[in-house]
Formats: C-alpha cells, sequence, structure tokens
C-alpha cells in the first residue's frame, strides 16, 4: 500500500537529483568555461556524431560497470561504480555545453537578460525537460546523456589550440 509519504518521499527525491544536476552543470560550466565551451562547439557543429560517440560509450564502459555493480564483490561493485560516476562526470561537462549553448540562443531571444541568469535559466530548462513523462524520460535524458558524454569526451581529450604568441615548453 502507498501512502501520502511514500509520494512525498518520491517527489523530494526527484526535487533533489534535479536540483543537483542543475547545480552540477552551472558548476561545470562556470568553473571549467573553456571545457564547457569545447563541449558546446562539438554539439553545435556535430551533434549526432556526439549522440552516436557518448551511445557507443555507455553502450561498452557503461555496461560493464553497470554489470559490475550487480556483481556480489565489493571491490567490485567499487568498481562499478566509479565507472559509472566517471561516465557521469563526462556527461557533465557536455552537458555543460549544452546549457551555454541553450543561454546564447535565450540571450538571443531575450538581450536584457545577464548571461548568467541565461544560463541559469537554460540548465533549468534541459534539467526539467527530463522530467516530462514519457517522451521526457525515454527520449530527451537519454539524448541528452548521450550527447553529452560524447561531447563531454571530445572536450576533455581536445587540447587546446595555441596561439602564436604563447610561449611553448617541452618537457
Amino acid at each position: 500500500m502507498v501512502t501520502i509519504g511514500d509520494s512525498f518521499a518520491i517527489v523530494a527525491i526527484l526535487g533533489g537529483i534535479c536540483l543537483s544536476a542543475w547545480a552540477l552543470m552551472m558548476a561545470v560550466a562556470l568553473v571549467f568555461s573553456n571545457k564547457a565551451r569545447h563541449a558546446q562547439t562539438r554539439l553545435t557543429n556535430r551533434p549526432w556524431a556526439s549522440f552516436f560517440l557518448g551511445f557507443g560509450i555507455w553502450a561498452t564502459v557503461g555496461l560493464i560497470g553497470m554489470g559490475m555493480i550487480a556483481n556480489p564483490f565489493p571491490i567490485a561493485k567499487l568498481m562499478g561504480w566509479t565507472d559509472v560516476m566517471a561516465l557521469l562526470s563526462i556527461a557533465a561537462v557536455g552537458a555543460s555545453g549544452l546549457a551555454v549553448h541553450a543561454a546564447e540562443r535565450l540571450r538571443t531571444l531575450a538581450p536584457e537578460m545577464t548571461p548568467y541568469t541565461a544560463m541559469a535559466k537554460s540548465a533549468a530548462v534541459i534539467v526539467v525537460s527530463g522530467l516530462v513523462p514519457i517522451l521526457g524520460w525515454f527520449l530527451i535524458v537519454p539524448f541528452v546523456v548521450f550527447a553529452s558524454t560524447g561531447a563531454g569526451i571530445m572536450a576533455l581529450t581536445l587540447r587546446e589550440p595555441q596561439t602564436a604568441d604563447a610561449p611553448r615548453f617541452m618537457l
């Protein structure tokens, strides 16, 4: 039997997850702005390539990690959780790039909006869109996670372009 307390607990858990995802997207976009810009460029120029790269990563590395989580041995569980959390951390970088891209589009519609406000609102829209029943759960969330993982991995592995006046150090 489901009580009202169970319903409140589910709503509170969903609210906490959404608030945490929003805060993570904002923090990564603000702290690692160059990587967020690289992810934004990747998502803008090659969204389907990012999606399929992320899908391939989750289909291999993610499934291995989830299989290790299901293993009864504590070390295997720890390795599985580490694997999945690493993939979600990479996806956070890509999702911050998506939030930067949405913020720029939002500022073209409302130029009086500050960059921080546009970023906060666009990150909130991305997170809350995943709460839409059926469409959000099975279409928006997987697309955002896969595309963000692909864009995040490319943003983290690509080197920064060097300018002509920047000193070059050789080790």
